[in-house]
């Protein structure tokens, strides 16, 4: 070959360049970005619609409908999912996979905006995307003692600007932080006593509060802007607005209103450690390095706090560095764990020199990949560094075969030069095909296209990297150092000698009554075979494992019209016990919203006054206590009297819905709100659920006022003018803006003092003539069932049962007994049912992985094809593959672990893995027939042989991986007993069935010639 002649020839050339590479690599590492998990954008956009005191009903028709009118005419739109309650909605539209997010956003507002004239003018809309790198990396708690809103307004706005102005920050936000206000609360008693009306108070504020410019006026050569009025600059102004002119005095609303400052109507409290605080959050740019990062963004909180007002404290929260310092540490940990285990295994197989030449490839080939890597526009994270684990096992498989192949090779008389070149040309071409054959089998990973194929699409592409630098490599420095350290003669005593005479005497004995009874042999292979794959129907199958985070949401969900200030009590009751547990070390409440984003797949629900999110920070995770922890936790809450209570970990993978979700499909809400009950008490029945969630079986109680229009009309009262009143009276009704000497901006709102009945039925409305009509003469207020909280998918009517499956216990068997239940339930008419959560996500992603595993497939077929000019051949090298199948289950179900999109992902690696072997052993074979042996002896010798390194590069792959797959976690655990066990039955089956195969093929092509 001519990779390993040139560079013999032309030593010192190839180790500068050789050096090259590595010092890119090394540069690379220090520079390229590092995160916890994969960075990449979703081709999903969310839309929030915020409609104050509209029923469902009315949110469905005024608000939902419009919009999904519109975004459903744009082009490549996969699925649009609309959650529906009282006051709001949330539209979750996602395009086809290979749209461009950001055109996708583009497309989304640009349909929003051409209906947006249509929406009632209260609705406020809210988009994003739901971009994975849009995940905050650090959560702040901004306070004062006792707390004011005003202070710390102020102050975080400062600290957020600070964080804001480094270009490596893409946004910080501050939530909980009640609107600051001006206040005019209106007394009735005083209304009356003026002769006033709400309105007159509301029309006087918006009129002398507008902004016109009046635009300007030349005055000879120069031109001056004209200002008139606008925005208030103080309390006096505003307490000193006329409202009407009296026969002694103007009536100023000073005289019928108290003015000040003061916090709007809360939608979101929040508290850290007992005490109210406002939540400053910050989100990291892509491809940024999150911890220089966040040792910037500390030291600038730290300067800050020395500059800050008297009395406002700054208390970190959340710090995801610790996190992604924690994975990536662990993980490189596990990486040099295998690389020592791999040094010990080659020192004891092959001998301190020959050990040397492998152990040296290993991180001279991760140091090159880190840099090609880095180039691809990748950086470091639990996927990449995988990859790097995956490939660790596998990449020494080259030099232990180059190594071993020269060792063979060399002769007495026989150069160190020559032999380290004909033992790398000798094997060069079955090592650079086996190589390509397992990069054939990562690199249709690629054209997954699902959100799990980018979440995983920086493993196969470091995998591939590593065996090429690796192969490069042993084609290149592995011979020029071997013609520099090995010796003609390998010590007396090694396990590679050993080996060896075991290979040339034992296992050539076993070997021959094997060929002479050849159909025995593959009936018991057979037999083991079929055992193998018997039992996976036994291991049950997951997609996604938890994060093992020693971080727990807990949700509570009060009934339906509970209160903010009562949630909040429920709240901080909930709080209390569970700080009672010595393994929790901090919680954060969030009472009306979800915290903020801080795990790239949990995306927070916009706020509701009956739900409330507690962030609970642990002391640390150890699976077993948390386990115990949530089991209690779950028991004390079961009969919770107050809320429902859902305690949930994080979640490996993509953004879905709960593993266990079903959707009843339907355009009549009371069939839905029946059989949605129906399904979630068989759900409660089962063993195993957990966190059943069933919306549409909690109905809204509403106040229907029953306006007499009637009477509106008779006594000359607008419509408008009643409309308006009530807004003010029950929400209030921002008339203009106050702007200080700071330039700080406050609405200014008029509003009653509360919003009871006892104050409504004591305010005054106006009839076009001016007389003053009680405004309780036109209403009788009285509670009526509202309509519950109900979905659209695909603009259709829906219900949405979902809930977790307990540790322990199946996802997927769990699914099936629901499914089955549904199936002969009575539907309604016009009722079907639709399976989501993950069984939806499996059959999508298994399908995508269905097809990779095909193409794999046929990538390797052909590479052999090409390699051995044969289609017989790489059949007789395809059969180990079901060998390593079966190993794969064996290794799961002995390991108590399910059927992952990980183990998936192991059993795709295991097709270029368990080749290699059977390639190097039919090369060989087909070697000694060109030597004129007779097929019995070619095989023979071949898998006597080859024997030792197949058997050490089986152990080295073994072994890099048993760190990652006994410490990596729940993720790993299935990827790494899938190529351990199918690689431990594929070994046997490549050193048994395999020659046999081979001798019958070459067998009959000799008596054919």
């Amino acid at each position: 070959m001519w990779l390993p002649n040139s560079a013999l020839r032309h030593p010192q050339f190839s180790m500068i360049l050789i050096l090259l590479m590595v010092v890119l690599g090394i540069i690379s590492y220090s520079i390229m970005p590092r995160s916890e998990d994969p960075q990449f954008d979703l081709p999903i956009t969310l839309v929030e619609a915020v409609y104050p005191g509209a029923s469902p009903l009315d949110v469905e028709t005024l608000v939902v409908d419009p919009l999904e009118a519109a975004i459903g005419e744009l082009e490549d739109i996969k699925k649009i999912a609309t959650s529906i309650h009282n006051g709001g909605s949330r539209i979750e539209v996602t395009f086809r996979y290979g749209t461009d997010p950001d055109e996708g956003f583009d497309d989304v507002n640009r349909a929003i905006s051409s209906v947006k004239a249509e929406l009632p003018i209260e609705t406020e809309l809210f988009i994003q995307k739901a971009s994975p790198t849009s995940v905050n990396i650090l959560q702040f708690a901004v306070w004062t003692d006792p707390m004011d809103y005003k202070t710390v307004d102020v102050a975080s706005e400062s600290l957020q600007k600070r964080l804001e102005r480094f270009p490596e920050v893409r946004k910080a936000e501050r939530w909980g932080l009640p609107t600051q206000i001006i206040e005019v609360s209106v007394l009735p008693s005083l209304l009356k006593q003026y002769g006033l009306n709400m309105n007159q108070v509301t029309d006087a504020l918006a009129s002398r509060a507008e902004n016109i410019t009046p635009g300007f006026v030349d005055a000879e050569q120069r031109r001056f802007n004209v200002n008139a009025s606008g925005n208030y600059k103080s309390l006096q102004e505003v307490r000193e607005t006329i409202v009407l002119k009296g026969q002694h005095s103007p009536i100023q609303i000073g005289d019928v209103a108290h003015v000040d400052y003061a916090s709007d109507e809360p939608t979101y409290l929040s508290y850290y450690k007992e005490k109210p605080v406002v939540f400053l959050t910050v989100q990291q740019a892509t491809g940024e390095n999150i911890f220089t990062l966040t040792e910037t963004l500390l030291e600038e909180v730290e300067a800050f706090k020395k500059i800050a007002p008297k009395g406002v404290h700054v208390d970190l929260i959340f710090k995801q560095a610790d996190s992604v310092s924690d994975r990536v540490n662990g993980f490189f940990s596990n990486l040099a764990q295998g690389l020592v285990l791999v040094a010990i295994l080659s020192l004891l197989f092959l001998g301190p020199r020959a050990s040397v030449l492998i152990t040296l490839t290993v991180p001279l080939s991760f140091t090159i990949a880190i840099g090609l890597l880095d180039i691809t526009g990748f950086g470091l994270e639990q996927m990449s560094i995988v990859g790097l684990i995956i490939a660790l096992g596998l990449l020494v498989d080259d030099a232990i075969v180059v190594t071993e192949s020269v060792h063979r090779t060399r002769r007495p008389g026989m150069s160190a030069i020559e032999a380290a070149r004909q033992g790398a040309n000798r094997i060069g071409m079955a090592s650079s095909i086996g190589t390509f054959t397992t990069v054939f089998a990562f690199l249709p990973m690629l054209l997954l296209q699902s959100s799990s194929g980018d979440f995983m699409r920086s493993m196969p592409i470091t995998v591939s990297l590593v065996l090429i630098a690796s192969l490069v490599l042993s084609l290149t420095l592995t011979p020029l150092l071997a013609s520099k350290l090995m010796v003609t003669e390998a010590p007396k005593w090694s396990f590679q000698n050993s080996l060896n005479r075991f290979a040339e005497s034992t296992y050539q004995h076993w070997l021959a009554p094997m060929l002479r009874h050849p159909f025995l042999v593959l009936i018991a292979g057979l037999f083991v075979l079929a055992g193998s794959l018997s039992i996976f129907p036994s291991i049950g199958v997951a997609l996604f494992p938890k994060a093992e985070k020693p971080i727990l949401l807990v949700d509570v969900e009060a009934p339906p019209n509970t209160a903010l200030f009562e949630t909040d009590l429920i709240t901080q009751d909930v709080a209390q016990q569970l700080k009672r547990s010595e393994l929790v070390h901090s919680v954060a409440l969030n009472v009306g919203n979800a915290n903020p984003r801080i795990y790239y797949n949990e995306i927070p629900r916009r706020g509701h006054s009956n739900y409330a999110q507690i962030l609970v920070l642990l002391e640390n995770y150890d699976p077993t206590e948390v386990d115990e922890l949530l089991v209690d936790w779950r028991s004390h809450f079961g009969d919770y009297s107050k809320a429902k209570i859902s305690i949930k970990e994080f979640q490996q993978g993509p953004v879905t819905d709960p593993p266990i979700t079903f959707r009843l499909v339907s355009d009549n809400i009371d069939d839905l709100v029946t059989v949605s009950a129906d399904v979630e008490k068989f759900m409660r029945s089962l063993e195993g659920t957990i966190n059943i969630r069933n919306d549409i079986g909690d109905p809204q109680v509403e106040v229907d006022l029953n306006i007499r229009y009637d009477l509106l009309a008779l006594t000359n009262v607008p419509v408008s003018a009643f409309d308006q009143t009530l807004k003010t009276v029950l929400t209030g009704n921002a008339v203009g803006t106050l702007k200080d000497d700071q330039g700080n901006d406050y609405p200014v709102k008029v509003k009653g003092l509360t919003s009871s009945f006892d104050e409504l039925v004591q305010i005054d409305i106006a009839s076009e003539q001016g007389a003053l009509v009680p405004i309780n003469q036109y209403i009788q207020p009285r509670l009526v069932a509202g309509h519950p909280k109900f979905y659209h998918f695909q603009k259709v009517r829906n219900s949405k049962i979902s809930a977790d499956a307990a540790s322990g216990y199946s996802v997927a068997a769990l699914t099936t007994k629901v499914i089955d239940y549904l199936k002969q339930y009575p539907m309604p008419q016009g009722m079907r049912f639709e399976v989501g959560g993950e069984e939806e996500s499996r059959q999508e992603n298994f399908s995508g992985l269905s097809h990779v595993m095909m193409i794999a497939s046929l990538g390797i077929f052909a590479a052999l094809v090409f390699q051995f000019r044969s289609v017989i051949q790489p059949i007789v090298i395809f059969a180990s593959i079901p060998f390593a199948i079966g190993g794969a289950i064996l290794g799961l179900f002995i390991t108590s672990n399910s059927f992952s999109i990980m183990a998936f992902v192991g059993l795709i690696s295991l097709f270029g893995i368990v080749v290699n072997n059977a390639i190097i052993l039919v090369d060989t074979v087909n070697y000694n027939l060109a030597q004129k042996m007779t097929p019995h002896e070619a095989v023979v010798q071949a898998s006597s042989t080859r024997l030792t390194p197949i058997l050490l590069t089986t152990l080295t792959t073994i072994v890099g991986l048993i760190p990652l797959t006994l410490f990596g976690g729940k993720l790993w655990e299935p990827l790494g007993w899938v190529i351990i066990g199918g690689l431990s039955l594929s070994t046997i089956s490549s050193l048994v069935i395999l020659p046999i195969l081979t001798w019958f093929v070459v067998k009959g092509q000799s008596s054919n010639e």
